[in-house]
């Protein structure tokens, strides 16, 4: 497998304003009397599937630390038709892309994959199914992640650690049907389809996917149509020396309109390390962007300021994310912008609540983990800046303007509630405020101290980080990316809630209560570790 294909990138969920029956690269809108035989893209918003099916799956959070080993289970509950789905594995302190790919599920399908740390401390994904990916996944042979998108100034051991921990994203760039929209058999359908449980993954069809398609005939000549709903996702993380696992499903995001699901644009691009078209059309990722706005105020970077545009060279692997019009035509580069809005909006919480134990009868421990997966496209972490001499502060943090009104100060991330800590490279967003609670109507809203900065507030440093609960050593998770430490100031059980009201805009928040404990009765051959996953509660943000 050739690490500059898979090196990278993600596929594509979302989109901003334009016209019907547009079509830009490799991103096409369906309209009516313009479909070109496709179905029609009639997908107008985003929301959070409550029903756990949809377009797009977030897994918040993959951990290969300690032994633990991370399991994924992605199903495509369409019977009819096949998915072209795109999977990113995203590493926790500021969303670098460590791993991708392409998986061709046949209908009613479910593609599995485990990752766990290699040899040399580097994650790795490893699957034994039958389903069909591009590169070609080789059943039980680990492929190792890349560290090329991470910090180059850090130590050979911080980038495999940086590779540990993370955040996955999942989503249908198209639909395969069984015959061409245009009439005639489709290859690329018998290529993935299951014959007697094995797929044939014809690998020259798979191959000639890697292509720009810039029209609806294209599309329909290629085998694909636009993409509806119907995937699921479930995760565990699960260390089998400690006899501990932890579990949960992938939160849904769906494409609809009135309320209804719907079917959004085609969004596929090459497989390939070939340079994306026009990536200011498809990604509102900064770094990609030859528009963006400093840390220090409105003003985009030039080359005088130190900044050579765009940061990264986008190759069309990158292409698409979630970002990348999903649900509006790509033609004005205020699209994606848009689009990373909107599913911000639809991700977005003003409170999470959940509980924790550390009762020490039972060697009771507990980490919160919070993920926010639609960071990255309003802030990202310019490494150039920080392995400059002297370090450049000023363009370490580059944001999008989502509402592309030229500000950045109204954003759910921004310059004034944003920060960069001296070492460890995250950067952090501060919580409005926190209570904690026991089991006896007992409270306390002030007095927390979170090491190692000695913060009395809740503070979310790394796009995917982890809070344990007064324990300073090896905690439930074994976290050591994007961890700190509640020291003081919280009850031995009980709960807290979180206010993320973030001046009435909310935060973007994904995560649940990792709580273990052990039986000291436990008999010999008896296991005696258990591990419970509390989904956090949220108090949803409602746009205005």
């Amino acid at each position: 497998m050739k690490k500059n294909v898979l090196a990278l990138s993600i596929a594509a969920m979302i989109g901003g304003l334009g016209f019907a029956g547009a079509a830009s690269a490799d991103v096409v809108r369906a309209a009516a009397g313009n479909a070109g035989n496709l179905t029609v893209s009639n997908a107008t918003s985003l929301s959070f599937a409550e029903g756990g099916v949809g377009h797009a799956l977030l897994v918040p959070y993959f951990n290969a630390q300690n032994g633990n080993m991370t399991v994924l289970h992605v199903v495509n509950t369409d019977t009819s038709r096949g998915k072209a789905v795109k999977v990113r594995f995203r590493g926790a302190l500021n969303s670098d892309d460590v791993f991708d790919f392409q998986v061709f599920m046949s209908p009613g399908d479910v593609w599995t994959a485990a990752v766990t740390a290699g040899a040399d401390g580097v994650a790795q994904l490893t699957t034994t199914d039958n389903t069909c990916t591009l590169p070609k996944l080789t059943k039980g042979q680990a492929e190792k992640f890349v560290t090329a998108r991470l910090n180059p100034g850090i130590a050979a051991a911080d980038k495999a650690n940086n590779t540990r921990e993370g955040y996955v994203e999942i989503f249908n760039m198209a639909d395969i049907p069984p015959t061409k929209t245009n009439g005639g058999t489709n290859a690329l359908f018998t290529a993935i389809k299951h014959v007697n449980g094995v797929a044939p993954c014809t690998q020259a069809t798979l191959d000639a996917t890697s292509v720009n398609l810039t029209t609806p005939t294209d599309v329909a000549n290629a085998g694909f149509d636009t993409p509806s709903t119907g995937l699921v996702g479930d995760w565990y993380i699960i260390n089998v020396a400690q006899t501990t696992t932890f579990s949960g499903g992938a939160t849904a995001v769906r494409a609809e309109a009135n309320g209804a699901s719907a079917v959004g644009n085609f969004v596929h691009f090459p497989q390939l390390a070939t340079a994306a078209p026009t990536p200011d059309l498809f990604t509102a990722d900064p770094l990609f962007r030859t528009t963006f706005v400093r840390n220090a105020g409105n003003a985009a970077p030039t080359d005088t300021a130190g900044v050579t545009l765009p940061i990264i060279a986008a190759a069309n692997y990158d292409l698409p994310d979630m970002s990348t019009p999903y649900v509006t035509a790509a033609t004005v580069d205020t699209a994606p912008l848009t689009q990373a809005r909107l599913l911000t909006d639809a991700l977005s919480v003003t409170s999470i609540a959940n509980q924790y134990a550390n009762d020490s009868a039972i060697s009771a421990k507990t980490d919160w983990v919070f993920s926010m997966p639609t960071r990255r496209y309003n802030v990202a972490a310019n490494y150039v800046a920080a392995n400059s001499s002297p370090v450049d502060r000023l363009n370490f943090r580059l944001f999008s303007d989502l509402d592309a009104n030229g500000s950045v100060a109204n954003e759910r991330f921004n310059p004034s509630n944003t920060t960069v800590p001296t070492t460890g490279g995250a950067i952090c967003v501060t919580a409005t405020g926190q209570a904690f609670y026991d089991r006896e109507e007992g409270s306390v809203s002030t007095g927390a101290v979170f090491s190692p900065n000695q913060l009395t507030q809740t503070t979310f440093c790394g796009e995917t980080s982890v809070l344990s609960f007064a324990d300073a050593g090896n905690s439930v998770l074994g976290a050591s990316v994007a961890r700190q430490n509640l020291t003081a100031g919280s009850f031995q059980n009980g709960w807290s809630r979180v206010d993320v009201s973030n001046s009435n805009r909310g935060l973007p928040i994904l995560g649940s209560s990792f709580i273990k404990l052990s039986n000291s009765a436990a008999t010999a051959g008896t296991s005696g570790t258990y591990g419970i996953t509390w989904p956090h509660r949220f108090t949803r943000f409602v746009a205005q």
